[in-house]
């Protein structure tokens, strides 16, 4: 028995070693460059690793106002914001008919829709930008905006069919006896319940526009339509001696994602579990 207990013991301090280890790995990059936010660049070079002199807003002030770091925010709001929106009118409602509806061709239909998750965007991103340039939609945050949320729903479509397969379909039956149309049954009880894989899919979704680099990339040209990421790229380029600008730059970038999740990470934690349990 004695044997077990410190076995048990040393495999819970191994985890724990384990685990903090890998906290530093993750977290490490994102304290160096908040601490290098508030340094000069005599600073970052002196003393890389150390608590700043002065904690001062300049570097993030200057950033925002040298950097254009307005415009390129509003920007990435707008396409942030729009593909949210557009995922979650496609993404639940299409997850609520694969997980409680039977038609013909259900599952032939849902496992279709994943083969877009094993589809690498680099793969595609040559017809993606012809077929938006037939269109009119190159260099236009509309046509980020839709790439990056028709990128997004294979991924969304699978969350959201997990998490309303968790709801009872009992449930659904007794809407439909208390003669609630289908519709009603959606939006008053099945999605109500579904909250928690929502939440987590706004916020995977939020996180993974407002940090996309290759789109932007390709399909934006003019700088003032530029997203926060090809910005913060370009103001690299523009200040590539000012590190301490740049390091502002990178902060600014990260703020909002960092803000939304710690806000929404029980949630997130939560959807995340319910929508990949089965």
């Amino acid at each position: 028995m004695a044997a077990f207990i410190r076995k048990r013991i040393s495999s819970q301090v191994t985890l724990w070693i384990f685990l903090f280890v890998l906290l530093l790995f993750i977290t490490a990059p994102i304290f160096y460059a908040i601490l290098a936010s508030f340094k000069t660049n005599m600073e970052i070079f002196a003393s890389p690793f150390s608590l700043p002199k002065t904690w001062s807003f300049d570097n993030l002030i200057q950033a925002w106002n040298l950097g254009n770091f307005q415009n390129y925010f509003l920007n990435s709001a707008f396409v942030t914001i729009g593909g949210m929106v557009i995922v979650a009118l496609v993404a639940c409602p299409a997850g609520y008919a694969f997980a409680q509806l039977s038609f013909r061709g259900n599952n032939l239909i849902f496992y279709l829709v994943l083969l877009g998750m094993a589809l690498p965007v680099q793969a595609i991103i040559i017809p993606i930008f012809y077929q938006l340039r037939s269109m009119g939609l190159v260099d236009t945050l509309t046509g980020v905006t839709l790439v990056s949320a028709g990128l997004a729903l294979p991924f969304s479509i699978f969350l959201m069919r997990n998490t309303f397969r968790d709801v009872p379909k009992e449930l659904r039956e007794s809407a439909t006896i208390d003669g609630a149309g289908e519709w009603r049954t959606y939006w008053s009880v099945m999605l109500p319940l579904a909250k928690p894989g929502l939440v987590a899919l706004l916020i995977f979704t939020f996180m993974n526009i407002w940090n996309d680099f290759l789109l932007p990339l390709v399909l934006l040209m003019s700088q003032e339509k530029f997203t926060i990421s090809l910005g913060l790229y370009s103001f690299q380029g523009e200040q590539a001696t000012n590190y301490a600008l740049i390091f502002g730059g990178t902060v600014i970038s990260m703020i909002p994602s960092i803000i939304v999740y710690l806000i929404f990470q029980r949630s997130f934690v939560e959807g995340m579990s319910s929508g990949a349990n089965k």
